[in-house]
């Protein structure tokens, strides 16, 4: 039995951007959108993918975010910009401060951006994927609303606070993309939709039950990844995200999957530090090195991290974007409401 539908890329970015030209959004901030979300469901991210159409439209209805931001500078050195976002959608925002940061960078070798009061930013890895794209490394941070417990802790302090590295090379960048938590919160609401079980061990209900109910874990709490390590990162995240720009801690964030607490980045130039074909002949031995790891049982290869994404990507740019029915139904209601043509399915 088919439990999905298959459109092609370009079409499912038309569909996106008429969604929010429709409802307001600005024409330019509306294609920036559109471009993220359809790269996130090419590289099989689809819980940040088009699935968040009709949520940030919700978000807009409601007021937690704003279909038009008026951003502003704050503050602003050779190296660091901080920006107060207006409450704006979070992916244009944060692809703005992005451009902002690559151009710093590359003028003295390292810069950061951070963003305050901002909607959600989507897939982190467009970000730093974007800073590779100038031959620099990338690092992105947000954090989110509370849904995740400190270890030791039954109740929920922190988002799921994602982190992304990216790194140039010769061929498709190194990129690293994870939230801090056991599993992204999105991921659990997709297996709701999808009447699918959540691994055991990532979340608890709201009484501190193990569970592996995605509606009993989207209701209660989420476990950070990895124990106390993750803890550990997720509260870095949080000061770098949040306490750094003046942005909110996850906890006075409205829970919505619109909206996000602070959005931070930093870009480094290799050539800073050394010659560039040089860091690329090195990061060349880097992968050698892992790709002729032999195996592990139950292993075929050593894969990079990003390498299963862009596998994916090179699969659904030629044939096609699967969506669950479940995503379609709510993309065919937006179409609805806003008149609006559904991507053909193929």
């Amino acid at each position: 039995m088919v439990d999905y539908v298959k459109v092609m890329h370009d079409d499912l970015r038309r569909f996106t951007a008429e969604c929010f030209i429709k409802f307001g959004v600005p024409k330019d901030d509306a294609e920036v959108i559109a471009d993220h979300l359809v790269l996130a469901n090419l590289r099989g991210v689809d819980s940040h993918g088009v699935v968040r159409i009709p949520h940030y439209i919700e978000g807009i209805k409601k007021g937690f975010v704003n279909a038009t931001s008026n951003t502003k500078v704050v503050k602003e050195s050779q190296a660091i910009t901080i920006i107060d976002g207006g409450n704006g959608l979070g992916i244009p925002i944060a692809n703005k401060a992005t451009d902002i940061v690559i151009s710093k960078c590359k003028a003295v070798g390292i810069a950061a951006v951070g963003v305050r009061n901002l909607g959600h930013v989507g897939m982190l890895a467009y970000y730093t994927m974007k800073m590779t794209k100038s031959n620099l490394i990338g690092l992105a941070v947000v954090n989110a609303p509370s849904r995740v417990a400190p270890w030791g802790g039954g109740e929920p302090v922190f988002g799921t606070n994602p982190i992304s590295i990216a790194f140039p090379t010769r061929g498709k960048p190194i990129v690293i993309d994870m939230a801090t938590s056991a599993i992204a919160a999105f991921k659990i609401r997709l297996a709701a939709m999808k009447g699918e079980k959540i691994p055991e061990g990532i979340a608890l209900t709201k009484d501190g039950r193990p569970t592996t109910d995605p509606k009993e874990a989207y209701e209660g709490v989420l476990l950070p990844f990895g124990g106390y390590k993750g803890y550990a990162l997720s509260l870095a995240i949080e000061v770098l995200a949040g306490i750094l720009p003046g942005g909110l801690l996850s906890r006075y964030v409205i829970s919505h999957a619109s909206t996000q607490g602070g959005f931070f980045a930093l870009a480094i130039d290799p050539v800073a530090f050394r010659d560039y074909s040089e860091y690329l002949n090195d990061i060349d031995k880097l992968i050698s090195v892992l790709k002729t790891c032999k195996p592990a049982q139950g292993f075929k290869e050593v894969l990079l991290p990003g390498e299963p994404e862009d596998r994916t990507y090179e699969d659904r740019i030629r044939n096609g974007i699967p969506i669950d029915l479940s995503t379609w139904k709510l993309l065919t209601d937006v179409a609805n409401e806003l008149n609006v043509k559904l991507p053909k399915v193929i």
